[in-house]
């Protein structure tokens, strides 16, 4: 059974409940009000008979008739006057001098209601009785009228509530519905939002709408962690296809000269020859094994930031790159509006150092690499600028990529591993800042990492 179907069936049966309940307390009421309305009015009845048969007695006992043959012509008088009204009155003589004490009671439900009523005479006829009886003709159709009054509000109301509740019902639970098929959706693998609420208003705005609201943004968030994952795996998949080819050709080679030098005849400058380009390949393949660690220690290691001089980084920076600047006599042009920066020493130096070396390996000889940095906003952006041989703008998507090399011939000659940029991307994140390169063939390629700038107050930690 739907749970609107249960809701409905017990709201049903507790409103019908409560309405036959509250009309047949209501009927009780009325009934046992007009009841006892009926019997006052019939003890003032008894009572003024009472009255006017010691006011008769009286005369007749002045005039020296009364005796029981008069007495009884005179109550068959009141009980012929009387009966024209359904009341039923008869006078006994007791024979014991009582107090005029006035009973009375009801008989009845409702199908035949009928009054009793007896009273003594007062003093000096106390002996006589009066009986007073009436039924309620008039009360008893009235009674009839009302309970078929009531029966027929009862069963138009049963019948408007069954028709009104289930309209309501159906429209209030009908988001439920909704939500149970994207649900039923999330669980067969489609994930997005899958239910989206609809005219959402302060009469619409439920429990119902809030969980529906709460499903989309859970399916979502499922969604974009699937693609995220699926990207991740993705990622790694191809870390793992690159490192295995990456590995391949340094090992081939070292096996196929380990070989060569184990069986062939070689001489011995073919010998030397042979070993230096195994110890040639055993350090890239060393390299590419620190680096790997060195960046798998940068995701791990928290974040120590502190004041940093830039030119104390660009000193070091000079001197490590020395040797390959003036091997293609290349001159770095250094140009800092602010003295310090916000960062890790180490991080910054490894940071621009690859920069540097990308843009060294992209100029042509005699080239002027620019190393700048300004300021912007609250952001601290430095810029890294070679004119060279640039890159293709569907390069530029992938060159952060683990192994992406953009001439990776050349790249192998120069001990390129293809980790660099990785390395980069991985320090930019780590200080909290972002990176963005722009680039076109033959005109070279600008990098630009853009940092928060250095809190006045902070101090080095």
């Amino acid at each position: 059974m739907r749970i609107w179907q249960k809701i409905y069936f017990v709201t049903l049966l507790l409103f019908l409940v409560m309405l036959n309940a509250g009309l047949f307390f209501a009927a009780r009421f009325l009934f046992s009000y007009n009841l006892a309305q009926e019997k006052k009015k019939a003890e003032t009845d008894c009572y003024f008979i009472c009255q006017n048969l010691e006011r008769d007695f009286s005369i007749l006992e002045h005039n020296g008739r009364y005796r029981e043959n008069v007495v009884e012509l005179l109550v068959e008088n009141y009980q012929t006057y009387y009966k024209k009204q359904n009341l039923m009155i008869s006078l006994e003589k007791t024979g014991e001098n009582e107090a005029p004490v006035l009973r009375s009671k009801v008989s009845g439900g409702g199908k035949r209601a009928e009054i009793y009523v007896e009273q003594n005479l007062g003093s000096p006829y106390q002996a006589y009785r009066i009986f007073y009886q009436k039924r309620l003709l008039d009360f008893e159709e009235v009674w009839r009228m009302l309970k078929g009054m009531f029966a027929a509000v009862s069963l138009v109301m049963s019948v408007l509530l069954c028709l009104i509740l289930y309209v309501f019902m159906r429209q209030m639970l009908k988001p439920l519905g909704r939500l149970n098929e994207g649900v039923a959706r999330i669980a067969a693998g489609e994930y997005g939002k899958t239910n989206a609420c609809r005219n959402q208003s302060f009469w619409t705005r439920d429990e119902i709408s809030e969980l529906s609201e709460n499903v989309n943004k859970m399916s979502e968030t499922i969604q974009l962690q699937i693609e995220t994952l699926k990207d991740e795996n993705h990622k790694k998949q191809q870390l793992m296809d690159n490192m295995a080819h990456e590995l391949k050709t340094p090992l081939t080679s070292i096996y196929g000269y380990a070989q060569y030098l184990r069986y062939a005849k070689a001489t011995e400058e073919e010998r030397c020859e042979g070993l230096m380009y195994i110890m040639e390949e055993s350090g890239r393949l060393a390299r590419m094994s620190e680096t790997m660690l060195t960046m798998r220690l940068y995701e791990k290691e928290e974040r120590k930031l502190e004041k940093v001089s830039l030119q104390v980084v660009a000193a070091r920076l000079q001197k490590i790159l020395a040797g390959k600047l003036q091997e293609k006599n290349l001159t770095i042009r250094m140009e800092f509006e602010e003295e310090t920066v916000f960062a890790e020493e180490t991080l910054l130096i490894s940071l621009f150092r690859n920069l540097l070396e990308n843009a060294i390996r992209a100029s042509n000889a005699g080239d002027e690499i620019v190393f700048r940095s300004f300021c912007e906003n609250d952001k601290q952006v430095f810029e890294v600028i070679d004119y060279g041989i640039g890159m293709e703008e569907e390069e530029l998507e992938r060159i952060t990529e683990a192994f992406y090399r953009v001439d990776k011939a050349r790249s192998r000659k120069d001990g390129g591993v293809g980790l660099g940029l990785s390395i980069v991307d991985l320090i930019v994140k780590r200080l909290g800042g972002a990176m963005t390169f722009t680039s076109a063939p033959g005109k070279g390629t600008k990098a630009t990492v853009i940092l928060q700038l250095p809190n006045k107050d902070v101090k080095s930690l």
